[in-house]
């Protein structure tokens, strides 16, 4: 069986409650694919529910990246623990 995944089948392994880790600076190395995948589950299927994020600096928000702006949504994330950005990221606008 190969380890390689799609986006879809890599965050469907995350479960409610989870710590998700999001290696990024900014729009460099951000997994934008991966973030836009996770967010599109939960709008399918309301989970994962209450994860807690960490982010050593606001992942996306440069190069026409979204990043944690894809999983901004109510009810999907109980903790952000993350670094600043140079713009307001739509994440910061749910609590």
């Amino acid at each position: 069986m190969s380890k390689i995944r799609t986006a879809a089948e890599a965050v469907r392994l995350i479960r409610d409650g989870a710590m998700v880790a999001v290696n990024s600076s900014s729009g460099l190395c951000c997994p934008d694919v991966v973030l836009q995948a996770l967010g599109e589950r939960f709008d399918a299927e309301g989970h994962p529910r209450d994860l807690k994020s960490i982010h050593p600096i606001a992942a996306g928000a440069m190069f026409g990246s979204l990043g944690v702006d894809h999983i901004a949504k109510p009810g999907m994330l109980a903790r952000i623990i993350g670094g600043p950005t140079r713009r307001v990221p739509e994440i910061q606008h749910h609590p």
